[in-house]
């Protein structure tokens, strides 16, 4: 055993995780953890990968990966080095390409103008179009007979007008503006607490989200009730991460801290108080419609 699996091997078994449960929180197979503890990278994809699976390893029992692996990196591969080709230097162009952007340059310095002036003429002929067409039927004309004498609409006499009714009143209706609707209450309550798992009860609107902040490294993962992943992947959390779910519809969460000093939860701006005597923490909120 090498000594750099030596000293993950001890982080793990300080945490109290079996390779199972490490398997379940950084998603690295069984065997490919094995292997970083005996300090056998044979049947890893890649330099690449051993490095990243061990920067994995030590962030989940507690270590800095960075540290650690310029301790050892004699025992770690090194990444793998691309080739890197000078960039092949531009076709010289003919003279015959030359002489053709230069047309082509001229032309395009012409068209501008062009079509601007096609679309001022445009613009006018619509205009006096317009104009002809008003000046034809203009209503305020005056309408001759055929003898050329003026013709007047006849105008009634005010006794001929039809007497005004009188207009009753109309009844003032009261106006009402109808009462904003208030928002549903929101209620945070713990149930039980088990071990490293608290369970709460959210009554609030169905609308809901949840927010997840990091103000250190740790590991988090969230599941529904059908223990499918909301976030997409779980992963381990830095120094000012966030991650926001959108819980509309989801009747349970369970999120699963590995260091629960380093992170904080609040579901729609209301926060989640959880005990931090353990240093891993599963929380279960589990939702119900306020009426």
């Amino acid at each position: 055993m090498s000594e750099l699996g030596t000293r993950l091997k001890e982080a793990r078994v300080a945490k109290g995780y079996s390779l199972e449960d490490l398997q379940g929180v950084t998603k690295i197979q069984k065997r490919y953890l094995a292997g970083i503890e005996q300090g056998d990278y044979s049947m890893m994809p890649g330099p690449f990968y051993v490095r990243a699976f061990i920067k994995q390893y030590a962030e989940a029992v507690g270590l800095n990966s960075d540290e650690l692996l310029e301790q050892h990196k004699a025992e770690v591969p090194e990444k793998a080095k691309e080739d890197v080709r000078p960039p092949l230097a531009p076709p010289t162009p003919s003279r015959r390409q030359t002489f053709a952007k230069s047309s082509s340059s001229g032309i395009g310095e012409v068209m501008p103008k062009i079509i601007v002036a096609l679309f001022i003429v445009v613009i006018i002929g619509v205009v006096w179009f317009f104009y002809q067409f008003l000046a034809k039927n203009d209503p305020t004309e005056q309408v001759t007979e055929e003898d050329g004498m003026q013709y007047e609409e006849p105008t009634t006499s005010e006794e001929e007008e039809a007497p005004a009714t009188e207009e009753e009143p109309a009844e003032e209706e009261a106006s009402e503006e109808p009462a904003e609707e208030e928002e549903p209450a929101v209620s945070l309550e713990e149930l039980e607490t088990a071990g490293e798992t608290t369970t709460y009860t959210f009554t609030g609107p169905a609308e809901r989200e949840m927010e997840i902040s990091a103000s250190g490294a740790s590991w988090v993962s969230a599941t529904d009730q059908d223990r499918k992943e909301l976030m997409n992947p779980a992963r381990t959390m830095q120094d000012g991460d966030s991650e926001t779910l959108n819980l509309e519809g989801v009747t349970q969460v369970r999120v699963r801290i590995g260091a629960t000093n380093n992170v904080t939860l609040t579901v729609n701006n209301e926060p989640v108080e959880y005990s931090q005597d353990t240093i891993t923490q599963n929380i279960v909120i589990r939702f119900e419609d306020a009426e």
